[in-house]
């Protein structure tokens, strides 16, 4: 049994390192995600995505932020085998956000926690690179406060809810 165990790890271990072309393109939130494979059909994933900027920020009136730090871990689950084809996966996630002045004035910041569920493919574009596409849904509870404005600071609402977001992923991965 301990031969197993210390020659586990030596076995054909693939792992991967991506980034999120529709993190990137969402006012440039900087993300990355790693994974492991743990068999010929399952991996582990862990990843985090930040963004700290404010644009037009000497501008009150069209002042505007998708500021954001989340953090998550999950699995996947690979039908043909990992790093290649169909995927189905489950994460579990906490988010910490202040997005407002996009597409309206009123902002909104919250602590969220919850699940993904989600599907996708995984295309090899050479022995090590992938593009990984995926779409589902998150979902779980938040607290929120909504602010008139980006820079006002005037209170319209509080509370807790549960939510619900669609989710997509279109990502480059580099494989090992």
């Amino acid at each position: 049994m301990l031969a197993l165990v210390i020659s586990w790890p030596a076995a054909a271990q693939r792992y991967s390192v991506g980034t999120d072309g529709i993190g990137w393109a969402s006012l440039g939130t900087v993300n990355a995600d790693a994974s492991i494979a743990v068999g010929r059909h399952a991996s582990l994933h862990a990843g985090a995505a930040l963004n700290p900027w404010t644009y037009l920020r000497q501008e009150a009136e069209r002042q505007m932020q998708a500021r954001q730090l989340n953090v998550w871990g999950g699995a996947r689950w690979w039908p043909w085998h990992v790093y290649s084809g169909w995927w189905a996966g489950l994460d579990f996630q906490y988010r910490v956000y202040n997005v407002g002045g996009i597409w309206r004035r009123e902002t909104e910041e919250a602590d969220t926690y919850g699940g993904r569920l989600w599907g996708g493919y995984s295309m090899m574009l050479s022995e090590h690179w992938n593009l990984d596409i995926g779409v589902g849904a998150w979902g779980g509870w938040k607290q929120y406060t909504v602010y008139s404005c980006p820079t006002c600071g005037i209170m319209l609402e509080q509370g807790s809810k549960v939510f619900v977001l669609p989710d997509a992923r279109l990502a480059i991965q580099l494989i090992f």
